[in-house]
């Protein structure tokens, strides 16, 4: 097996989402990350662009629907439907300023639950009612939609592909280019509410390209073609600099990432915790905020617990839930 630093690089970006949370929770500025985008937001960036590469590539590997679905299910769904249950259950009674009789009478706790068909809902009645951030358990969960929608649109692009038996060099540059225009125009469209959702998947199509050329020689075409949509997202899209910024780093930071193999020996013994740290931290942090208000911690210390008790919980996460759900994955492509 291939030894590289990716669960190390998604491991950081996890905790740059979580460290930017911080200060939000707080209601305190998010620091910035190389004085252009928060962390959070370039820490989404890399899990978009790291995840347009791997998924792009797992589907040439077998470009066979139904197993697609199967494995992309398998990755996302099942801790999921236990964070949720468990925000429902026991996070929910355990903090709520209602009684558990009208906690678990009130139609908005079992709406909660739509967050695994992912509606995110982010409220549940009477949790975390003083905190600044008012009644919002986990936040970080509006991605997850935007990331299946992404999975769906390069399932067809595959399928097109097929079809009509085009180049998949073109057809990728195309629906790039398409991403592109819909991040440019969307905010005049659909508001500007849409605009980071528009941004992240013009993001993982951007990684879609580099997986789709990363062991591949660029013909004349493909350079003209990746030109332009590079222009056209610096100059087109809302924040464009700085989203082309972003891009780059992201970019560069995953080329790095699958060259080297020192991540494999640090992530290793734990296991890939990224995905447990992103789902769970923002629910632990804003326990960590309303117990701050007791105690009077600092910014520093409600990071240091909201960090070690996020490991712990993604620790077990990965161990007993999320590795074992992979044990499920379909096989490849018969031969």
């Amino acid at each position: 097996m291939e030894k590289n630093s990716l669960d190390l690089l998604r491991l950081i970006a996890a905790l740059m989402v979580l460290y930017s949370h911080q200060y939000a929770l707080l209601g305190l500025s998010e620091p910035l990350f190389l004085a252009t985008t928060s962390f959070g937001t370039a820490g989404v960036s890399i899990f978009f662009f790291l995840s347009g590469c791997l998924v792009w590539t797992s589907w040439n590997r077998d470009p066979h629907v139904t197993r697609f679905v199967q494995r992309r299910a398998l990755r996302i769904l099942p801790a999921l439907l236990v964070v949720c249950a468990a925000s429902v259950l026991v996070l929910g009674p355990w903090l709520t300023r209602l009684t558990l009789a009208e906690y678990f009478s009130s139609p908005q706790t079992w709406r909660y639950g739509w967050t695994l068909g992912m509606s995110t809902s982010k409220t549940l009645p009477g949790v975390f009612q003083g905190n600044p951030l008012t009644f919002a358990v986990n936040g970080s969960l509006w991605t997850l939609p935007v990331e299946m929608l992404c999975y769906a649109t390069v399932a067809s692009v595959g399928v097109l592909a097929a079809v009509f038996q085009a180049s998949r060099g073109l057809v990728t540059g195309l629906c790039l280019w398409g991403t592109v225009l819909m991040a440019s125009i969307g905010a005049r469209a659909l508001g500007t509410h849409f605009q980071i959702h528009l941004d992240m998947v013009a993001m993982f199509w951007w990684g879609v390209i580099y997986g789709h050329y990363r062991s591949a020689a660029l013909i004349r075409r493909d350079w003209v073609m990746i030109g332009a949509a590079l222009a056209g997202f610096a100059l087109l899209v809302p924040q464009g600099l700085e989203r082309t910024g972003m891009l780059m780093c992201a970019g560069a930071l995953v080329h790095l990432a699958m060259r080297v193999s020192v991540g494999a020996r640090l992530t290793g013994p734990a296991g890939d915790l990224s995905y447990g740290v992103y789902i769970l931290a923002f629910p632990v942090q804003q326990w960590v905020v309303q117990e701050s208000r007791t105690h009077g911690w600092t910014v520093g210390v409600c990071l240091l617990i909201s960090t070690g008790v996020t490991l712990l919980l993604a620790y077990f996460s990965w161990h007993l839930i999320e590795k074992n759900a992979l044990r499920f994955k379909p096989a490849g492509r018969p031969s």
